[in-house]
């Protein structure tokens, strides 16, 4: 079996076809052959660059090592080297960053400066596969809240860019493909790009707590807070500004003279929608050893409140 590819059959193939005929010519039938022909697969130089980031980034004025999320994918059918480079766009944003360094993913999806390697050069992608970039730049200051800074991350083949080819078309064929083919430029294109935005977000979050609710438990509608009451908290998180707040988590430790009623299904609620203090994926949770309540509300925009 051939193994399948999904840009097609793999750069340096060879394949061969050969084709027969049969005839009768009265004293029974003969059979010829024609020459067998060969045809070797040419290396296609095709990627993709997506941007990840589903929204525009929130970043504030000034700051460092603000960072955009992009996929690149080499959808050739060879191993090509790609050399990626990050620019500005202009006429339709605010500012413009100072580009420091591209870093490729070590796999976990969170950018880490530490960890992460950063491309010096250009970087090799086996056929088919995909590569996270993290394009990391600096905000400058005295930027205004709402301003947007448009991001564009380019691939360029290495096999084109060495044989002086920046901006060839579609079907334009050099030397130097994969198994000594030649390499040809695919109509999805051998050097792709995509955007992605920064936001200057003067974003601030508020949270307030009151007590909503107390109940003695002594017959009637007491609600005097003795030993044994039950006391409703409610706790308000606000966004204001501009953007996004991301990752926001409420954290509530309780004091050693109160206890949260576990396993009471609704026991705590999050927008009205009642969770368990179990850790069981919902947006709850208690951890009974530090008696502290965390809530995780995720990413909020800007005029919402939770």
């Amino acid at each position: 079996a051939t193994p399948s590819y999904a840009a097609g059959t793999q750069a340096g193939v060879v394949i061969q076809n050969q084709a027969t005929l049969t005839y009768n010519a009265g004293a029974g039938i003969v059979s010829a052959s024609s020459q067998a022909v060969d045809i070797t697969v040419q290396e296609l130089i095709n990627v993709t660059i997506v941007s990840q980031d589903a929204a525009q980034v929130s970043v504030s004025s000034p700051q460092t090592d603000a960072y955009l999320k992009f996929q690149i994918t080499n959808t050739g059918n060879g191993n090509e080297a790609f050399v990626l480079s990050q620019s500005n766009l202009s006429g339709s944003d605010d500012f413009d960053v100072t580009y420091k360094n591209i870093y490729i993913d070590d796999g976990d999806g969170t950018f880490e400066p530490g960890t992460d390697d950063i491309l010096y050069d250009e970087r090799d992608i086996v056929h088919d596969d995909s590569l996270v970039i993290w394009a990391v730049s600096d905000i400058p200051s005295s930027q205004a809240d709402g301003n947007k800074s448009e991001i564009q991350l380019s691939a360029l083949s290495k096999t084109f860019s060495d044989a002086g080819k920046a901006n060839p078309s579609a079907g334009e064929v050099v030397a130097g493909g994969d198994s000594a083919t030649s390499a040809v430029y695919g109509t999805a294109a051998a050097n792709a790009d995509d955007n992605a935005i920064f936001i200057i977000s003067a974003i601030t979050v508020t949270i307030d707590k009151v007590i909503a609710a107390v109940r003695d438990n002594l017959g009637g509608s007491g609600t005097q807070s003795v030993p044994g009451a039950d006391v409703d908290y409610a706790l308000t998180v606000t966004v204001i500004g501009s953007g996004v707040a991301n990752a926001v988590t409420v954290s509530d430790p309780l004091p050693t003279e109160l206890s949260l009623k576990d396993g009471i299904a609704g026991i705590i609620t999050v927008n009205a929608v009642a969770m368990t203090a179990a850790n069981d994926g919902d947006d709850a949770s208690f951890d009974a050893n530090t008696n502290t309540i965390t809530v995780e509300l995720g990413n909020v925009t800007a005029g919402a409140a939770a």
